[in-house]
């Protein structure tokens, strides 16, 4: 019985003592075989190596970070950032092609990063990151395209050349065009000469008219195998379109009377002597949501005293009327409208009367132009028969009934006539910073009508001699400023 006891506890102790098996992972830490290598393009292509500290015992990925001046897909080509790596495995071999037909450096570089992952370990110290230099040599010129001008912005409304250079680092035998693309499509090309290292040249948009427009365009060096290449830097230069909208907020302040369109604007004309005439109101408002230009509303209400449509105020836009003295009350053959006194006899309105293109930088500040030519319309016709009450109702009153406040569709006998204005040219200069001054503007006028600035001799009217009016290539010249109420 003792023997079998020590038999027994022989065996525990022998048990006891038998190694246990180790289950735990030893990551291997990774590095590059060296932190950098240099290799000819024309070799097309080169093997970097990645070291283990110890054999890989699982299978397991490694993820690879790639930074390059050269572009990837075009100029060289990985197979993956992606590398497998088999259980059994004390190293990693990652082949990098080379393009040589489309690099044109001298000298480029590919970076690649390793990154840490669940399976193995990075020392940041230790060769993590190998930078592959590429060099070529080259023996045809490499061009680069930068920008002269002080920026490569272009407002498309009013389109100003900017000057664009292409440079090379050896000058051409023999005189070379050299094209330009834009998203795949040739746009133009300009002759670098035999002898020169660089050739300056202006760009040109089309004009367009589209406020707010905001897009850059890219302008790029397409290369000619055999003639010239292109350098990773410099292939390319950015030019930016942009047509903002200004903000008319300083401008409009107060809102048209009786609920109408727009807001009230005062506007004076330039007299003789320099000083301003007059502050009559038009009633302007932007031509749409988003737009750069400016319309001039002809607003109708119901007026409580007439129960019938009448024009809401005195919103004639460059006052028009005061170029007609002889065709205004206490004249018999008067300008005719639906309105209680004279103020309110008015020409037709018009849509994108000023368009307004911003200074670069600026948000309220630049100048004006008129797009195309705009015609005004007014009736005339006897000034009594338009007022008379002889059939127990003002004659405009029941034409304004009839027609719903339509002047156009007017048939009254009163009405023998009309008489136009046409705005021919406009310029001018906004700066809504400015309180006393904010639009000024010169408009260039003709008219179809004799009374047009005939002065009215009876009653001391005339606008050539009170405004110091002139005639410029048969056109009557106006200043204006206008400001809001």
């Amino acid at each position: 019985m003792k023997r079998l006891s020590i038999l027994l506890l022989w065996a525990l102790v022998l048990f006891s003592c038998k190694e246990a098996e180790d289950t735990r992972y030893f990551a291997p830490e990774l590095r590059f075989e060296a932190d950098a290598c240099t290799v000819s393009s024309s070799e097309g292509g080169a093997d970097v190596c990645i070291l283990f500290s110890r054999p890989a015992t699982v299978a397991f990925q490694v993820r690879l970070i790639v930074s390059a001046s050269l572009q990837e897909g075009v100029q060289f080509s990985l197979p993956s950032h992606t590398l497998e790596v088999p259980a059994g495995a004390s190293e990693a071999w990652l082949h990098l092609t080379l393009v040589d037909d489309e690099i044109w450096d001298r000298e480029s570089y590919i970076d690649l990063m390793l990154t840490p992952g669940d399976r193995y370990t990075v020392d940041p110290a230790k060769n993590c990151t190998v930078r592959v230099n590429v060099t070529k040599n080259v023996v045809i010129p490499v061009l680069k395209l930068s920008v002269e001008s002080a920026d490569a912005e272009i407002n498309p409304y009013i389109p100003v050349p900017i000057t664009l250079k292409v440079s090379a680092d050896n000058a051409p035998l023999v005189d070379t065009p050299v094209q330009m693309t834009h998203e795949g499509l040739t746009i133009g090309e300009v002759i670098l000469p035999a002898g020169a290292t660089s050739v300056s040249f202006d760009v040109t948009v089309p004009q367009m008219d589209r406020s707010g427009y905001d897009v850059t365009v890219p302008v790029t060096l397409l290369p000619q195998k055999g003639k010239y290449g292109v350098g990773s830097e410099g292939a390319s230069v950015d030019v930016h379109l942009y047509d903002p909208v200004p903000v008319f907020k300083p401008v409009f302040k107060t809102a048209a009377a009786q609920d109408g369109q727009g807001y009230v604007i005062r506007q004076a004309i330039k007299k003789a002597d320099g000083s301003w005439d007059g502050n009559t109101t038009v009633d302007l408002g932007v031509s749409s949501e988003g737009s750069c230009y400016l319309r001039n509303f002809r607003n109708m209400y119901d007026h409580p005293s007439f129960g019938c449509r009448a024009n809401a105020s005195v919103s004639q836009f460059l006052r028009m009327s005061d170029f007609f003295p002889t065709l205004l009350y206490p004249n018999a053959t008067a300008i005719l409208d639906y309105g209680n006194d004279q103020g309110h006899r008015e020409f037709s309105p018009a849509d994108s009367l000023m368009r307004f293109v911003l200074d670069k930088g600026e948000t309220g500040k630049g100048r004006i132009y008129l797009n195309q030519p705009r015609s005004f319309k007014a009736y005339i016709g006897s000034y009594a028969a338009w007022q008379d009450k002889g059939s127990g109702t003002t004659a405009w009153v029941k034409d304004s009934k009839a027609t719903g406040g339509d002047i156009d569709a007017s048939t009254h006998a009163a009405i023998t006539g009309s008489i136009s204005v046409t705005l021919v040219k406009l310029e001018g200069t906004f700066d809504f910073s400015n309180a006393s001054e904010p639009i000024l503007v010169t408009a260039w006028l003709q008219s179809d009508s004799d009374a047009f600035m005939k002065p009215d001799e009876v009653n001391g009217k005339d606008p050539v001699t009170t405004y110091g009016l002139v005639q410029e290539d048969g056109l009557w010249k106006v200043e204006y400023k206008l400001w809001p109420r």
